[in-house]
């Protein structure tokens, strides 16, 4: 009795198993397609072009070079007083460069407070100024003329208005960043434009059609071994006809503004002779820093600053006033002359009509 009992359980057991693998079998057919299909094969209908892994490979730009700096024993100073968007973390890739060829990078905000802006500039062979949302005041635009017109060497590397986004706690917030140094760019010729560049054509751009390629325009210090930057924050300069600043880099074709979609080989770089403007910071990050040529268009900017003229003495702003300067009698504000004593005029008496 016992024994026969065992013999349909056994039976049971071998019904189930065999049913499970039966229906294990059909579900491989549905789920997997044709049995003894090799893994990875296309399957036509299944698979279709743009999900095979050869069309999921994107091309990127390769990461690789070094920054080439001329020169030694320049000295460079990288502005910090007009609530500049940077970090020093963010730039020791460039002070590592110019430290390999002999110069020193310091910053402003290890500047004595007390010391006046043209003393800080003394023996300074160029002055970094990234992305300054505060504006430079009179006293200090002079002192930078006085600094150029002496042979020092000024670099300014600028954004476009953006509207940054901050999450919190509380909830999040917008917050306008815009450029705030046109009054100084403009004593030389050029300013920042009024909205981002991209362009969607993946030939013009590095995988994103914000991040937009641009090329040198000629030859020259600041172009030699450079084919092709990347500015992923770009936007353009405004050069003025009747002034010194050149054009050293455009866009690349097909690049349109972001808000008026205006099409144009719109500068980035312009220059006079002791003077740069770039209109991008991103190619300084270190994300971006290796990206196509960028390592040497940096390299050619720090051999830019750190080769200026040093001036000893860099003259101050004017003077102001005094009061007794401004006291004048007449419009044209020419102060009338003190009478020399025993030199008084006498009038002369008005002819009296005849009677």
């Amino acid at each position: 009795m016992g024994d026969a009992w065992g013999i349909k359980l056994l039976s049971v057991y071998i019904l189930v198993a065999v049913g499970l693998a039966v229906v294990i079998a059909l579900a491989g057919l549905v789920v997997g397609g044709t049995p003894g299909t090799p893994d990875g094969a296309s399957v036509e209908g299944q698979s279709p072009s743009q999900f095979q892994p050869d069309a999921l490979d994107i091309a990127v730009d390769p990461e690789t070079g070094e920054i080439p700096v001329d020169g030694s024993g320049g000295r460079v100073l990288v502005d910090t007083e007009h609530a500049n968007r940077l970090t020093r973390s963010e730039l020791e890739p460039l002070e590592e460069a110019l430290f390999r060829a002999g110069h020193t990078l310091s910053f402003g905000e290890d500047i004595s407070s007390t010391q006046a802006y043209n003393e800080t500039l003394a023996g300074t062979n160029g002055l970094l100024v990234i992305q300054p949302t505060d504006g430079f005041s009179p006293d200090e635009r002079s002192v930078l003329r006085n600094y150029t017109d002496a042979g020092g060497h000024v670099v300014v590397l600028a954004e476009p208005t953006q509207t940054r986004v901050s999450i919190g706690l509380l909830g999040g917030s917008t917050t306008v960043v815009s450029f705030d140094a046109n009054n100084l760019t403009g004593e030389y010729g050029v300013r920042m434009g009024a909205e981002s560049l991209f362009n969607i054509d993946d030939s013009a751009n590095d995988n994103n059609f914000k991040s937009i390629y641009a090329a040198p325009r000629g030859d020259g210090p600041l172009t030699d071994g450079v084919e092709t930057v990347t500015f992923d924050t770009a936007g353009y300069a405004v050069v003025r006809p009747d002034s010194d600043a050149e054009v050293i880099y455009a866009a690349a074709e097909g690049t349109q503004t972001l808000g008026s979609r205006r099409t144009a080989q719109y500068p980035t770089v312009a220059r006079t002779e002791n003077f740069v403007f770039v209109a991008d910071t991103s190619f300084v990050d270190r994300g971006e820093l290796y990206d196509a040529d960028n390592e040497v268009f940096v390299g050619r900017l720090l051999s830019f600053l750190a080769t200026g003229t040093a001036p000893e003495r860099v003259p101050g702003p004017p003077a102001e006033p005094s009061s007794a300067d401004n006291e004048a009698d007449d419009a044209t504000g020419t102060p009338t002359p003190e009478p020399t004593p025993g030199n008084e005029t006498t009038p002369t008496p008005s002819p009296m009509p005849s009677g």
